[in-house]
Formats: C-alpha cells, sequence, structure tokens
C-alpha cells in the first residue's frame, strides 16, 4: 500500500495530483465479465452534519452471457438496506468489499435489467464520502483509483464505463448547494430542503462519478466552439472567496480553446470546476467537474487547473484500461500542462519545467527504479515515474515524428481509435506504428515496459582534412541497469565559429562509432541541445590532429584596433591574450578578428607565432 499525503508547505509538486493507492485490481478485459454497466441513477440525501448519508442507487445493465444467474458488485463499508433487480425482490451476501446478487430471473446474453440498492452509513477512511467542516460544512466524493465503492454500490473497474452516463437527485438542506457530473437540470425547493437534478449522459468510469455540496457560491464563463455553439464552463466556491475568482478563472476559456486546437473538440456538454477545503489531492480530473484545492485556487495555480482540464481528452474521455497503464493518464496531463505553460511564459518556461521534471525522475529512480509500466501497482502515481517520466515519453514520442504535424495526426488518431473507452500501452504502440509507418516496439520495450534511462560516455576528436574537418565520435553507454542499449536516436549540436547545426545519430550499438565530414571546423558539441531525451552525459574532446601542409602567414599587421591577417591558404588560427588565455579559433583563409579589449596579444597558425597590440 503507497500512501502520499501532500504537505501543502513543503512539497516541490504542488501543481499536480497526490492520488493513493489502496485496492490494486486485476486487468480483465469488459467482454470477459459477466454483465456490462449501462448507466448509474443516483438518489441520495444529505445530512450535511457528518459522513452519513443514505440513498438508492439504480444501475443499467446489460448481460455479456447466457444463463447469468448471479452478478458482483462492490461496496465497502456501508449497509445494504434493500435490493431489487427488475422491481423483484433479490437474495444477496455482501463479502466485505464484494456485493454477490441472486438473480430472480435468467438472463441471456445480450438482455438488459436494473438492480436497485438501497444503502446507508457512515464513510470512513481518508476517501469514498468526505464531510468536513471549516469556514462552511463541506461534503465531496473522491473515489479514484479504487474507493468509489467507499460511497457508491458499483462494478468498480475503470475500463467497465457507465455507456450512457449517470444522473443524480441529491437532497441537501436548503442552504447548500451541490455540484456534480453533468449539467444541472433543475433545482426542486421544498419544506427547507433542496433536491438537485445533475445529468451526464456520455460513457464514465466509475472513479471519475462526483458531487460536492457546500455554501457555494457561483458563476459561469463560457467557450464558443464555433458562432452556433456555446459551452458553459462553470466555478464553485465558497463567497468568501470570491475576491480570487476573477485572477483564478482568468485562463480558463484560454486553456479550453488551446486543447481543442491541439486534441480535437472538447468531449462533453459542459465543464467546471469545484474548489474543496480542505483536500488532500492538489486536483482530481472528475469528469466534467475538477476538483481543484484551494490553496491552487487563492494562489492562481493556472497550470494545475491547466493540467486538468486536459484530462477531460486524456483520463476521462479517453481512460487508461487497468492502472498498470496510468503512465498514459498522468503523461499525458502532466505534458499538457507544461505545453500550456509553454503558451503563456514562453518556450524556455516550457524547456525549464521539462528539466525540472526529468530530474524529479531522476531522484525518483534513484531511490525506486521500476518500469513505467508496473504491474504490481505498489509505486502507483508515483511523480516521479508515473508523472514525470511518462511526460518524458509523450514527448521522446512528439520527437520521434520529427514534425509537429506528424504528431498531431498521431494524437488524433489515438484519440479517434479510443473516444469514451479504454487504451493500454500496446494500444498506444499501434498507433505510433501506424502513425510513423514503422516498428516502434523497440521504443515501448525500452522505455514503458523496462526501466533506467541511457548514461551516454562520449570521446570526440575532431582531424583536419583540407579543405574540410573530420568529426570523430565514440559513444559508449554506461547505465548500470535497464536495456544495455536505448536505441533513440540521439541529436548532437555542432558548434562552429559562425553557426551551428544537429547531427541526429542512428544508436544500434554500444559502444558505437560515428564520424562526418564538415565544411567547417567543429568547435565543440552538445549532447541533445533541444532537450528532447530523457538521459544523462559525459562529453571528453580528444587530442586534436591536423593536417599543417606549411601555411604560412602571408600578411598580418602589428598594431591596430583589430587583428587583421591573410594565410596562403586555409588553416587553423588561434588568438590568446596575454595571460595566455585562448579567446578565439578558427579555420579561414583570412581573419578581421575585433577584441573586446586593448592589449597584447598572440596569433599562432601552426608552429608560427605573431604579436598584434591592440588599441582602442
Amino acid at each position: 500500500m503507497t500512501l502520499i499525503i501532500l504537505f501543502l508547505a513543503t512539497q516541490s509538486f504542488l501543481n499536480i495530483e497526490n492520488k493513493q493507492v489502496f485496492y490494486p485490481e486485476p486487468v480483465r478485459a469488459e467482454s470477459t465479465h459477466t454483465y456490462d454497466v449501462l448507466h448509474y441513477f443516483i438518489d441520495l440525501d444529505l445530512a450535511m452534519t457528518s459522513r452519513y448519508l443514505e440513498g438508492a442507487v439504480t444501475i443499467s445493465a446489460r448481460s455479456n452471457q447466457d444463463n447469468l444467474t448471479i452478478l458482483d458488485l462492490h461496496l465497502l463499508g456501508l449497509n445494504v438496506d434493500s435490493l431489487k433487480v427488475d422491481g423483484l425482490t433479490a437474495s444477496y451476501s455482501h463479502n466485505y468489499e464484494t456485493l454477490y446478487v441472486n438473480l430472480p430471473q435468467v438472463y441471456n446474453q445480450g438482455d438488459s435489467f436494473d438492480i436497485m440498492v438501497g444503502y446507508s452509513g457512515t464513510g470512513s477512511g481518508s476517501m469514498g464520502y468526505l464531510w468536513y467542516t471549516s469556514t462552511h460544512p463541506i461534503s465531496y466524493t473522491l473515489g479514484c483509483p479504487f474507493c468509489t465503492r467507499r460511497w457508491l454500490p458499483c462494478y468498480d473497474r475503470l475500463w467497465d464505463k457507465a455507456d450512457y452516463g449517470v444522473e443524480f437527485f441529491i437532497t441537501v438542506p436548503d442552504s447548500y448547494y451541490v455540484c456534480a457530473t453533468g449539467e444541472l437540470l433543475d433545482v426542486d425547493t421544498t419544506a427547507g430542503y433542496a433536491t438537485f437534478n445533475w445529468k451526464h449522459n456520455y460513457p464514465i468510469a466509475p472513479y471519475l462519478i462526483h458531487f460536492a455540496s457546500s455554501i457555494f457560491t457561483t458563476y459561469s464563463d463560457w467557450y464558443y466552439p464555433s458562432a452556433s455553439d456555446s459551452i458553459e464552463i462553470k466555478y464553485h466556491f465558497w463567497p468568501e472567496d470570491t475576491i480570487y475568482a476573477p485572477t483564478a478563472f482568468q485562463h480558463t476559456v484560454d486553456m479550453m480553446y488551446y486543447y481543442d486546437s491541439l486534441y480535437g473538440d472538447y468531449p462533453f456538454e459542459r465543464y467546471g470546476m469545484v474548489i474543496l477545503h480542505p483536500f488532500y489531492y492538489a486536483g482530481m480530473e472528475h469528469q466534467t467537474m475538477s476538483s481543484i484545492y484551494r490553496t491552487g485556487f487563492v494562489g492562481n495555480d493556472y497550470y494545475l487547473m491547466a493540467h486538468e482540464m486536459s484530462h477531460m481528452w486524456w483520463g476521462d474521455m479517453v481512460t487508461c484500461f487497468g492502472w498498470q497503464n496510468v503512465w498514459l493518464n498522468e503523461g499525458f496531463g502532466t505534458y499538457s500542462d507544461a505545453l500550456y505553460r509553454e503558451r503563456r511564459e514562453g518556450h524556455q518556461s516550457f524547456i525549464n519545467t521539462m528539466i525540472s521534471r526529468r530530474n524529479a525522475y531522476f531522484s525518483a529512480e534513484a531511490s525506486h527504479p521500476r518500469p513505467l509500466y508496473d504491474t504490481t501497482l505498489t509505486d502507483l502515481f508515483c511523480w516521479g515515474h508515473d508523472y514525470c517520466k511518462a511526460s518524458w515519453v509523450l514527448h521522446m514520442i512528439r520527437y520521434l515524428c520529427e514534425d509537429d504535424n506528424i504528431w498531431l495526426s498521431f494524437m488524433s488518431t489515438y484519440r479517434d481509435s479510443f473516444e469514451y473507452g479504454n487504451s493500454s500501452t500496446d494500444d498506444a504502440n499501434l498507433i505510433l506504428n501506424q502513425a510513423l509507418g514503422g516498428n516502434y516496439d523497440w521504443f515501448f520495450n525500452e522505455w514503458v515496459y523496462d526501466l533506467y534511462y541511457p548514461i551516454y560516455d562520449i570521446v570526440w576528436v575532431k582531424v583536419y582534412e583540407s579543405p574540410n574537418w573530420r568529426l570523430v565520435l565514440d559513444i559508449t553507454q554506461t547505465q548500470p541497469m535497464g536495456p544495455s542499449v536505448f536505441h533513440m536516436p540521439l541529436p548532437i549540436g555542432v558548434d562552429y565559429p559562425s553557426g551551428d547545426t544537429i547531427l541526429t545519430l542512428d544508436i544500434n550499438q554500444s559502444p558505437q562509432h560515428f564520424e562526418y565530414v564538415l565544411a567547417q571546423e567543429p568547435m565543440d558539441i552538445v549532447v541533445d541541445p533541444e532537450t528532447w531525451i530523457i538521459q544523462k552525459n559525459t562529453v571528453t574532446q580528444g587530442i586534436e590532429e591536423y593536417v599543417s601542409n606549411n601555411i604560412a602567414i602571408e600578411k598580418i599587421n602589428s598594431i591596430g584596433r583589430h587583428i587583421e591577417l591573410t594565410l596562403t591558404q586555409p588553416g587553423l588560427i588561434k588568438v590568446f591574450d596575454i595571460t595566455g588565455r585562448m579567446v578565439y579559433k578558427t579555420y579561414a583563409e583570412e581573419l578581421v578578428y575585433r577584441p573586446s579589449s586593448a592589449g597584447i596579444y598572440h596569433v599562432i597558425v601552426g608552429d608560427k607565432k605573431k604579436r598584434v597590440v591592440i588599441v582602442k
């Protein structure tokens, strides 16, 4: 069991969710289960004075087999008060968290039926149905990843989405407001109580079903995907916090516009955010209604809000198939909030964010190395792996695509293939193969199913071969675990006296030798200059070799405001100041160089040395 608590004052990752794991599950295909959930109809009464709740859920389902006589649901810590199937009383047994229902009649494949469970009780533990009293009493649900069963009888598997969504009728004292998944249809106020009817018509995994109740005030923004269409974005927060709302929510419409432009149409009927306190995640991407901790709201943590909104596409519409694949949910979310930071703060801010998250992964891998695809589920929602490394894997996929149009095409195909369903690592692999027209199994084998990262030991030498230069590179991978060879194409930046270029090395073994003939003298090399790859490196320059060909200095000034010389043929020219420090080096036939300060300089060409006095 892994339990990570969000320490608001000390943690460096306050911008991202801090999800907890309690009940690991086996991966099971939906088609192998005996029935398929179609819809949840939830009718609850909340006293708002404790964690007590009571009500009923009607689960519409369809049999996946002939002769279905018993089915399983999940319910943990609450009491079953009544149970009927298609209006007929049914017997059941309740074994800890599993509710076995004996169907009063036989159902065959394709038959539909309704299961009504009346239930009540007081929530326990740190998830499920929570109630607190602070500035105002507040209650909310929290089911990610295995605890929807703590507040709702359900089939608590993320791959069994309710095909036709969920509807709520939630009754509270009339001073309270209830927000929930979907769209508010009606509020019925009678005799001091208010019943809120919310409805959502899209497929939804159980852990994404959510409601919250408190003394909320609200207001809405609107996103217009076209001149004839609009999407409401509705915010819920305490009246005392109204002063923070205009700043905290100022970018929300722009976020939706941005993600819409990258990932396709916003996938649901509306969007909203609810501000929760206390709330020991930073955020949670409940479908259509993201939960945000109050500290982030007050502190204008817009990239946390960007993270949660991006989950509407990646995590909610396309949901990982089994928690072993959670890197898909969180990698997309983490990469998306970095991309939105780039939109607001520029490319260097994006690169700085990616480098910071790469370093977080390095720290996590040093303390507990593991593959990104974690079959044990003992380290689920690890910040360094499931968020940071996962976002880098997506960044590297973008690099493999070479062109952002191809990358966006990959994203579009991935979305279209699995929208409103579930996807796995293998699914993403197949889509990448399709998008790039090749076999990229090696990439997923090395970066997702295996652990660690490449550590490159690079020795480079330059050799003058008139009129060109030969760049020689010897690269050895020295990582202590994981693949002996990471095959990721390696970009090497080459610095020239008057510019630079990038060479892409096709890596297929270790050690490996490369040689390139260049028109200019290579002055230095930089590994991964544009920051595309998870890697560490050590670079060493070997002994330089030159062919002199008896180059002579044809003309040079001895005093002036600049150094000017001409050689009998192109050659290597070095300029040193009076302390012996080399201040300039180039390969050329003619040179005009203006030092930054006056003084005595020495110019060396081969074995020839000349003195020049610079005056200002």
